[in-house]
């Protein structure tokens, strides 16, 4: 499977539930930049994980808490192994951990004596974050609501590049949702088609409410690779999920070393993505 990382093209933060969770309305759009997982059957009790990269105790993995709940809830008692090359940056709001959880439920899924339909698989999903659903879904763009599982599939929009820049530090999600004010966050009016199909009128309408966050705005090279990025052209850049990559999006190739520079950051170059890649087998 190819896990593509995703952008929040806006993210409203709408009530807060008795349960202490945020609903949050998102426009989604998915990018070319993706991690590769591969999942592969073993005898029962065999149940591995290994990442090119060091994201943490992989029993908190999300692909291995994913392939953990896909088994438990259709009663297999198969063992499996994950392998994943990560090429998305970690803890930086693009989706990475949640997009390498939804691809271990689709590959577990194409190889189960049952499969879940769409529905039974996105309900596993929401279990595991707000962003999975959407990455479990067979489309390019989306604006969801709720706790995400709540969604309208759209047709991508055209191509455009997309500059990352990737910090050296990461924002825990939590925190930033604890330190902001809903009060402070103005209402949006209602949508219309233009609203969800054109480039420039996303870009009028784009705004990230976690940027109100105290954490955020503590952060002040957020706010100044922003500048950065709109300075060298982009049509619009913003924060993606709760940080800490914040993204511009560019009619033609921006030069990835005057951005670094300017920014002080890591930068990365992709595009937005016109479709989505299902699992291929490889037996």
């Amino acid at each position: 499977m190819r896990a593509q990382a995703k952008l929040n093209l806006w993210l409203h933060v709408m009530a807060r539930e008795e349960s202490g969770y945020h609903s949050i309305e998102t426009l989604f759009h998915r990018i070319e930049l993706a991690d590769d997982v591969v999942v592969c059957l073993a005898p029962q009790g065999e149940r591995t994980i290994t990442c090119s990269e060091d994201v943490g105790p992989e029993h908190e993995n999300l692909a291995y808490r994913a392939a953990e709940l896909y088994c438990q809830a259709t009663d297999w008692q198969t063992g499996f192994h994950i392998g994943i090359n990560k090429r998305i940056p970690a803890g930086g709001g693009l989706g990475g951990g949640s997009a390498d959880g939804a691809a271990a439920l689709i590959a577990l899924n194409a190889m189960a004596p049952r499969e879940l339909d769409e529905v039974e698989l996105a309900k596993l999903g929401s279990q595991l974050g707000a962003d999975v659903p959407f990455l479990l879904a067979d489309t390019p763009k989306a604006l969801a609501w709720g706790r995400g599982d709540r969604m309208l599939k759209l047709p991508a929009l055209p191509q455009k590049h997309v500059a990352l820049v990737v910090p050296e530090f990461s924002i825990g999600t939590a925190d930033v949702f604890q330190s902001l004010a809903i009060d402070a966050v103005p209402p949006r009016g209602q949508l219309s088609v233009d609203d969800l199909t054109s480039w420039s009128r996303i870009a009028e309408l784009s705004r990230n409410d976690l940027g109100r966050s105290l954490v955020i705005r503590r952060r002040t090279q957020l706010a100044d690779s922003l500048a950065c990025l709109r300075a060298a052209g982009a049509i619009m850049a913003e924060m993606t999920g709760s940080g800490s990559v914040v993204f511009g999006v560019f009619h033609s190739e921006p030069d990835p070393r005057a951005l670094s520079d300017a920014t002080g950051c890591r930068v990365v170059l992709t595009r937005t993505a016109i479709n989505v890649e299902g699992p291929r087998r490889l037996d």
